[in-house]
């Protein structure tokens, strides 16, 4: 690879479910992500990746490829850290990562009031499922709902995320002998927690919720979902299931960088205040 472009496009490929996802991380079209791609090729006279049903996987020329190159991939990142960390001011971009369903429970209005707050920075959120490398600096500041947080993280454990059992109020004023379980496909929640038959599984927690409350029966749903729910309340007899944590996190060689500290210090803040929700013990569980 005889520039440094190269292997960034190279590298955001590896594991990327489309050339639109590496597209994304990188900032730039799929267009250029796929010429680029063609044309390493075209220079190694080797194919790199190969289409498969979950994304694009290596040839075994590319993954000896990407062993001698992850040393340099690692001193290109450090090198973008320590630009991004001397940064300095309140304008400019800054990048988050965080569940879409937990954004829109609980850090739409917060983010809004940052955006009040800090009218020249652009905050650029990536609400997918897939988890953010800090060290790649595919995100800026992370939101993520672990138990083990990443090496090299810098931040906090804002709550814990346990999960209670929810239904319509039309479901329970009216339930069948045998109850229907509505599964998160999660593994702590697929198993019914009392007598009940599954009848749906998704993995997304938005739609879970969307089931739930069109009475189609009982299921776990993370506290900051179910409660915030109008259309659902808690089955009280099925005791709330300890989960997961949630952390605020950037890099080390990032935190010091003021978009990065205002965002982190905003988002501290705000989850003190939805704390209650997130864990289940706020007004909205009762």
């Amino acid at each position: 690879m005889k520039n440094w472009d190269d292997l960034r496009i190279f590298h955001a490929m590896i594991g990327a479910r489309s050339v639109r996802e590496a597209a994304e991380k990188l900032g730039t079209t799929h267009a250029t992500v796929s010429r680029r791609i063609r044309s390493l090729e075209a220079e190694m006279g080797h194919t790199l990746f190969e289409r498969t049903r979950t994304g694009y996987e290596l040839t075994s020329f590319a993954q000896a490829v990407a062993d001698l190159t992850d040393v340099v991939g690692d001193n290109i990142a450090a090198i973008d850290r320590m630009a991004f960390a001397k940064q300095g001011g309140l304008a400019g971009t800054v990048r988050l990562s965080v569940l879409e369903d937990l954004f829109l429970a609980v850090l739409a209005e917060p983010l809004s009031a940052f955006m009040e707050l800090h009218p020249l920075v652009e905050v650029l959120v990536d609400t997918t499922a897939t988890l953010s490398d800090l060290r790649r600096l595919e995100a800026d500041v992370v939101v993520r709902i672990t138990r083990d947080p990443p090496e090299q993280a810098f931040g906090r454990k804002v709550a814990d995320s346990p999960l209670a059992a929810y239904a319509s109020p039309d479901y329970l004023a009216d339930r069948p002998e045998i109850d229907r379980w509505i599964a998160l496909d999660y593994p702590p929640a697929r198993a019914p927690q009392l007598q009940a038959r599954p009848v749906l599984r998704c993995n997304s927690i938005g739609a879970v919720v969307r089931m739930l409350e069109r009475g189609q029966g009982i299921g776990l749903l993370p506290c900051f979902a179910g409660d915030k729910s109008q259309g659902l309340t808690r089955v009280a007899e099925i005791p709330q299931v300890p989960d997961m944590e949630i952390w605020v996190l950037t890099h080390d060689d990032v935190r010091k960088n003021p978009r990065v500290r205002a965002l982190m210090d905003h988002l501290y803040e705000a989850f003190k205040g939805t704390r209650g929700l997130i864990e289940g013990t706020s007004a909205a569980a009762g």
